[in-house]
C-alpha cells in the first residue's frame, strides 16, 4: 500500500486548489450582490434626503436580501472550514454521511452542477477509518463526471449500504459506462488502493459502486486524535 503522506503531492494540491476556486467564486456571487443592493440603499437615501417619498417595502426587501446573502456566505465559508480542515490527519475514524454531505454542498457551488439525494440505510452509521481527504477526492471527482455528462438539470442519487461486516459501499446510481470509461483515471485509482477502496461499476443496475473497508490496513498507525 503506498504511503498516504505520497499522495498529497501536486493532483492532491490541484484539487484542493480547484474546490476552492469555486468556493471563491460563490463568495464573490455573495459579495456582488450585497454590494449591489448597498448601492440600491444608497440611491433610495439619496432619493429620501432630496425629498423623494421611497416606500418601506423597498426598504424591506432590500434589507431582506442583504441579510439573505450574508447568510448564504456564512454557510459557504462553513463549508470552506470544513473542507480545510479535512486535511489536518492523514486518517480518522468518520462517518462517510459526513463526508457524502460536505461533497454535496461542494459540488453544489460549480456552475454546471446538479442534485445530490443522499440516502442511507437502516441500523448503525457507517463509520470507516480511512483518510478523508483522499476518500472525498474519489467521491467528489466521480460526482463532478456525472455532472458534466449530465448537465444542470441532472439528479444524483447517492446511498450508503453495508457490504458486509468489514466494509460499506457507497452507490450512485445512474452512473453509465460512458462516464466509468474514463473513471477512475490512473491517479484516482492509485488513491483508491492506497486507502482499501473498490471501484466498481454494476452493468446491469447501471450504477458505480465505491466499496470502503471499515478499517483499511496500515492507516490505524497514521491516526491522530483531534
Amino acid at each position: 500500500m503506498e504511503k498516504l503522506n505520497d499522495l498529497f503531492g501536486y493532483d492532491s494540491l490541484a484539487f484542493f486548489g480547484k474546490v476552492n476556486a469555486s468556493i471563491s467564486h460563490e463568495l464573490k456571487n455573495v459579495m456582488a450582490i450585497i454590494s449591489e443592493t448597498a448601492g440600491l440603499l444608497s440611491d433610495l437615501s439619496e432619493m429620501a434626503q432630496a425629498g423623494t417619498p421611497i416606500g418601506a417595502d423597498m426598504l424591506t426587501s432590500s434589507t431582506e436580501s442583504i441579510i439573505e446573502e450574508i447568510q448564504r456566505g456564512f454557510t459557504t465559508i462553513r463549508q470552506m472550514n470544513r473542507f480545510a480542515h479535512s486535511v489536518d490527519i492523514p486518517a480518522a475514524s468518520i462517518d462517510l454521511m459526513e463526508i457524502l454531505d460536505l461533497v454535496r454542498n461542494l459540488s453544489g457551488y460549480l456552475s454546471f452542477a446538479g442534485k445530490i439525494n443522499l440516502h442511507t440505510g437502516q441500523g448503525a452509521s457507517p463509520i470507516v477509518l480511512t483518510s478523508p481527504f483522499i476518500l472525498q477526492t474519489i467521491v467528489y471527482q466521480a460526482v463532478v463526471l456525472n455532472f458534466q455528462n449530465a448537465g444542470p438539470g441532472a439528479q444524483l442519487d447517492i446511498s450508503v449500504q453495508p457490504r458486509d461486516d468489514s466494509s460499506w459501499r457507497i452507490l450512485f446510481n445512474g452512473f453509465t459506462v460512458k462516464e466509468f470509461e474514463v473513471f477512475p483515471d490512473d491517479r484516482i485509482q492509485q488513491m483508491a488502493e492506497s486507502i482499501g477502496v473498490f471501484i466498481h461499476w454494476e452493468r446491469a443496475a447501471d450504477r458505480l459502486e465505491i466499496s470502503v473497508p471499515v478499517s483499511a490496513q496500515g492507516l490505524a498507525e497514521l491516526q491522530v486524535s483531534p
